[in-house]
């Protein structure tokens, strides 16, 4: 089994052979963030360097957020985006490299022989739900894509085939799912003060992306609260988060937590009685696998990416149709534990796509193959 550890068999062309650009940890610390961590923990024999924006690092090295960096990258893909991503030169660098996003390909430059890892194409699919400056940096980082034809990995078949809807096919691409977190399965619960025991859980960014808004809307329809049933959400704050803190403020019921420890994530997956997700958008969908995992019956988007991970027996609604939310909240609260067991036991026979097992040998052939 391969560890984060390095092999003392490595073979020896393929060591030092990769550089890293993992700046998008420095300003995003969900999905994307423990991905990339766990492609450089599991490969660090295979890998020369890590790049922060503008600071090279040892591959054991990591560079925190803490350390100031990520306001001067901000500022900086804001200025590129601005001037027409021309005002500094790109960094050079030797060797193959594999971009954590693909805004990096813009700063770090690109080759045929890179790679580049795919979350989603909602900057280009869906501008309205991000600032502009955003959806303009993406639009020029997928072009330059297109135009050196790199190897891409996306998170998502959902993912995949919207770039190729958007743009073409391209000779190299696949698909690796992202595992579920390995600090879920090793975290000791820890209760979350002042939580009830019937509750419905969501998990996600809070922000227009996600939806919560119409989702705690939708709860309000259902009538939930009158039964005992209050409604708990937790998440980093993104764009449109303002909208959301507000409506949960004004509908009893609705509690949004600060930042949650994996502990206390983990009390929360083991006693919510179901799980919602209903986003407008998602490149992958792993705390509806988590949620799978600890149990949870999941209301996921029709005809998403959420839904490839469920599956057919999760319960899908519109996320646009308060009416379809509201009705599925009621249908995984009533429904029958014979029938929940037999539907969630189907769901998990597929989360293998999802283990840690399965990411770690992917990326390692992608990284040990002939370059």
């Amino acid at each position: 089994m391969m560890t984060g550890s390095p092999s003392r068999n490595a073979d020896a062309r393929y060591r030092q052979a990769w550089h890293v650009d993992f700046s998008s940890a420095l300003e995003n610390k969900t999905g994307k963030y423990f991905i990339g961590r766990d492609i450089i923990d599991n490969n660090r024999d295979v890998i020369s360097t890590v790049h922060y924006w503008r600071r090279a690092a040892g591959v054991n090295e990591e560079v925190k957020s803490s350390l100031g960096l990520d306001t001067g990258f901000k500022a900086e893909l804001r200025l590129m985006s601005v001037l027409g991503f021309n005002p500094l030169p790109t960094i050079g660098r030797g060797g193959r490299c594999v971009h954590l996003d693909p805004h990096s390909v813009i700063h770090a430059g690109l080759r045929p022989h890179d790679i580049v890892l795919c979350h989603d194409l909602g900057p280009i699919s869906h501008p309205d739900l991000y600032n502009s400056w955003i959806a303009n940096l993406y639009k020029h980082a997928y072009a330059k894509i297109c135009a050196v034809k790199p190897e891409i990995v996306f998170v998502s078949r959902f993912s995949s085939d919207e770039f190729a809807r958007l743009y073409g096919a391209l000779p190299r691409t696949r698909v690796v799912y992202p595992p579920v977190r390995k600090e879920m399965s090793s975290a000791k619960a820890s209760p979350v003060e002042g939580v009830s025991s019937s509750f419905i859980l969501t998990v996600g960014s809070l922000g227009h992306r996600k939806n919560q808004a119409t989702m705690i809307q939708a709860y309000a329809r259902s009538r939930l609260h009158a039964e005992g049933v209050s409604y708990i959400l937790c998440g980093a704050r993104e764009t449109g988060f303002e909208q959301v803190e507000r409506v949960a403020a004004e509908t009893p019921g609705v509690r949004i937590l600060d930042y949650v420890t994996d502990g206390q994530l983990t009390w929360l997956y083991a006693h919510a009685r179901a799980f919602a997700l209903a986003s407008r958008l998602e490149g992958f969908g792993v705390p509806v696998a988590e949620a799978i995992n600890s149990d949870l019956m999941p209301i996921v988007t029709r005809d998403s990416v959420l839904f490839e991970v469920a599956g057919p027996n999760a319960i899908a609604v519109d996320c646009d149709d308060l009416g379809s939310i509201s009705r599925g909240m009621d249908e995984a609260l009533g429904m029958g534990e014979e029938e929940k067991g037999h539907r969630l036991a189907e769901m998990k026979l597929s989360l293998d796509r999802f283990s840690q097992a399965s990411f770690r040998t992917s990326w390692r052939e992608l990284l040990t193959a002939e370059g």
